[in-house]
């Protein structure tokens, strides 16, 4: 069970992942089933490029790929994406918050009799912490649903260098786990205090 808080928005579920491998030996992997399954996504220069490889990781490591993912990205949150920049490669995190109405100034919020919001999906199973969020079951009512990302370089991270050339499976998936490990610590670090100031979680600086 993750146990989320304000400022943690990805984690890495890796019992879980252990022990829903096909033999349940220590070394089996459902993420590495998945990283094996998606060799072709990675180009053969991308095998040494630290940047380039934790983004093809992180793709394999959650969804759409992986449901539920290795990573696990908190309920109320709706993406939490690596990217490289096309303009110098660098290595990028965007974090795709739902905003809520209340977290709007008072003169721009809209009414709540006249424009819906996000509701908190009932339904949805939430392990401790803030349950997801969508667009209301009524579609005949107006709603203004706001989603903002937040964009920040990774600047300062020392990411893992991989192998390259794995001659055994295990090499491939402890270099994607520590490889993913890094940015999700990372990620908590830059990006956590950030979200909970967003959507009004907790104060601070930006």
């Amino acid at each position: 069970m993750t146990t989320w808080s304000s400022t943690t928005l990805v984690t890495v579920a890796d019992d879980y992942d252990r022990e829903m491998g096909d033999s349940g030996a220590p070394l089996d992997s459902r993420f590495g089933r998945y990283l094996t399954q998606h060799l072709d996504g990675l180009w053969d220069d991308d095998r040494t490029d630290p940047a380039a490889f934790l983004v093809w990781a992180w793709q394999v490591a959650t969804p759409p790929v992986m449901s539920l993912g290795y990573v696990r990205i908190r309920p109320d949150l709706g993406a939490v994406r690596l990217i490289q920049s096309q303009e110098d490669g660098r290595l990028l995190v965007e974090v795709e918050a739902p905003v809520q109405h209340g977290q709007l100034a008072p003169g721009v919020r809209p009414p709540y009799a006249a424009m819906r919001d996000w509701e908190t999906d009932r339904y949805a199973y939430s392990s401790d912490g803030p349950r997801a969020l969508q667009a209301p079951a009524d579609e005949s009512t107006p709603a203004l649903l706001l989603t903002a990302t937040l964009r920040l370089p990774t600047d300062g991270w020392t990411l893992h260098e991989p192998a390259g050339k794995w001659p055994v499976e295990e090499l491939l998936i402890d270099d994607a786990k520590q490889a993913v490990a890094i940015a999700v610590a990372g990620i908590n670090d830059i990006a956590g205090h950030r979200v909970a100031k967003l959507i009004g979680d907790e104060g601070g600086h930006w």
